[in-house]
Order: structure tokens, then sequence, then C-alpha cells
């Protein structure tokens, strides 16, 4: 049994149903309505052309070098900063062991020039021998604790 038919003024049975339009045609008209169906692709087919040319002109490096040499400059970047840093805490380090090491400095010196001076008086007590030895042995204690402390305290 035939279905109504939706071209108006076609005669002809229904032949099929358009899916996407949902209309009932006769074969001719099928036809020419699936011809226009196929001919709206040809735009289509134009644009993807283009696109595709377009896609062709472009490489990687052209689209990905302004965004290399801004990750290239991050980088260089980086690398100053952690080399200020660095360079910094190398000198808070130096100034930390220098601070810690004058004052055990400054009490050898006294401490050679006394024994130089005793050395070339050629005149020592027992009293200037005891102290010597009991300032040497404390000098050697606080210098083997600020020592150990600098060991674990920048290790």
């Amino acid at each position: 049994m035939s279905q109504s038919y939706s071209i108006n003024k076609c005669i002809r049975a229904s032949r099929g149903l358009c899916d996407w339009c949902r209309k009932s045609l006769c074969l001719q008209h099928l036809s020419e309505h699936n011809a226009l169906l196929v001919a709206q692709l040809n735009p289509f087919t134009d644009e993807i052309n283009q696109l595709g040319d377009r896609l062709k002109t472009l490489t990687i490096e052209q689209t990905t070098s302004n965004s290399r040499r801004k990750l290239r400059q991050w980088h260089e970047d980086c690398h100053k900063k952690i080399d200020c840093f660095l360079e910094n805490k190398c000198q808070e380090l130096d100034q930390i062991i220098n601070e810690k090491v004058e004052q055990p400095q400054k009490n050898f010196n006294r401490i050679h020039l006394k024994i130089t001076d005793l050395i070339n008086a050629q005149e020592a007590t027992r009293q200037d021998i005891d102290s010597l030895n009991s300032t040497i042995q404390r000098l050697k204690s606080q210098m083997n604790k600020k020592l150990f402390r600098l060991i674990l305290v920048h290790y």
C-alpha cells in the first residue's frame, strides 16, 4: 500500500523515505532529493580542501617557535635565579664560618704571642705553663665543639 506523497503534484507511488527530512518520495524525486543533498556536500569539500591547504603551509616549528623561545627564556631566568640564590647562600655560609672561626683565631693569636714572648724572654713560670696548658685545652675543646656544630648545622 502506498503512503501519502510529500511532493505536491506528483502522482507516482512513494518508493522511499528520506531519513534526514522524513519525506516520502517516488523513485525519481528520491533520486533528485539525494542529488540535492549530495550537492550540499560540495561546499564542504571546498572548505575542507582550503583548510587542508592551510595546514600544509604550517609547520610545527613555525607554530611553536614563539612558545619555545619563551620556554628557553624561562629556563635561563630560572637558572639565573638559582645561581644568584646559590651565590647568596655561599656568601652567607662564608660569613657564618668566618664569624665562628674569628674568635678562636683571636685566642690562638693571643696565646701564640704569649708563648713567643715567654720563649724570647726565657722566663716561664710553672703558673705560666699551667695557664697556657689550660687555655690551650679550652681552645681545643671550643674549636671541636664549634666545628662539630658547624658540620651539623650546615650539612
